[in-house]
């Protein structure tokens, strides 16, 4: 048998007895000789099993991986969440010089915890310099246009929101943004919360190792919102960013690409402290739900982790 599975996948098993089960992929030993399976049902109409399954090489004669049809994207955000999000895309504030908008938006910002950051036009990342930043609250979207405003946008504000240590910023894959933050507007980005390096260590929480490659925004959007992949555009186009005035179409999508990045944090941080969370239910219940004579051992072995420990802070 091959390790070729990843932990949740649904497959079937054909044994060489000629049953058929389905089930859903909880392990395989190093040898590869044993597979380990749960929710499994036996076909045609077996009920299912909620424990662990096992089924050793002897034993098994081919195992299909199928399509799981709860892996099929749906909205995983409520109406109203959705129609908020749309209604603040549409309401963005466009600064493009250093006067009492600017100053009140770098004001609203900095009374955050968290701000999301996007500059599409970071794509060449220091071979030039940035043609606009988006900065936003849950509630108000920024675009400031830094190819007009030039230095005075970051001596005015922009550099000590982007360096300071609150608010945290909420990037898509902050590498090239901080590359040409650093060497063309002499601006350290500091204090990220970065959604692909999120995505990558849920990947790893669930799987055991890293993927391959990373998932772009709208990857993202669509495994943790259920969005579709259509729903921004992730590549503008560079002639049009640097053209001034700043087309309507341009500002459009700028506020719709970083509309959802909250969302979408709170969404992957979730899903991060999600094994974290289910040992501290572990240990809340470890002693309280025994009986008194269970409950003055365990006392006892305080030192100890918990025996089911291991199982509750898997996914």
């Amino acid at each position: 048998m091959d390790n070729l599975y990843m932990k949740g996948e649904l497959l079937q098993v054909h044994t060489k007895n000629f049953e058929v089960v389905e089930g859903r992929f909880y392990g395989m030993n190093t040898d590869k000789s044993k597979i380990s399976l749960y929710n499994v049902k036996e076909l045609p109409q077996g009920e299912e099993d909620k424990g662990i399954c096992h089924y050793y090489d002897s034993e098994v004669k081919n195992i299909i991986k199928l399509q799981d049809q709860n892996d099929k994207p749906y909205l995983k955000l409520t109406q109203k969440e959705c129609e908020d999000i749309i209604k603040t895309s549409k309401k963005f504030i466009y600064i493009n010089q250093v006067d009492k908008s600017f100053h009140d938006a770098i004001e609203d910002l900095m009374q955050n915890h968290y701000i999301a950051l996007s500059s599409d036009g970071a794509n060449m990342g220091r071979k030039c310099k940035m043609p606009f930043i988006v900065l936003s609250t849950p509630n108000q979207i920024y675009i400031f246009d830094v190819q007009v405003m030039q230095f005075h946008a970051f001596d005015a504000g922009l550099k000590k929101i982007l360096e300071c240590d609150s608010p945290k910023k909420i990037v898509h894959d902050c590498r090239k943004i901080s590359d040409c933050l650093y060497h063309k507007h002499n601006v350290k980005l500091n204090s990220v919360f970065d959604t692909q390096v999120g995505d990558l260590i849920v990947a790893r929480n669930k799987t055991g190792r890293l993927p391959t490659k990373v998932k772009m925004l709208p990857e993202c959007l669509n495994t943790y919102l259920g969005l579709h992949n259509s729903t921004i555009e992730d590549k503008l186009n560079i002639v049009e960013c640097t053209e001034r005035p700043l087309s309507s179409n341009i500002k459009d999508t700028l506020a719709k690409n970083i509309a959802y990045l909250h969302r979408l944090s709170e969404m992957i941080n979730d899903e991060m402290m999600l094994p974290f969370n289910r040992g501290i239910e572990c240990y809340i219940e470890n002693i309280r739900a025994c009986d008194d004579f269970k409950a003055w051992e365990l006392c006892g072995k305080s030192c100890q982790i918990p025996k089911d420990f291991k199982s509750a802070i898997e996914y």
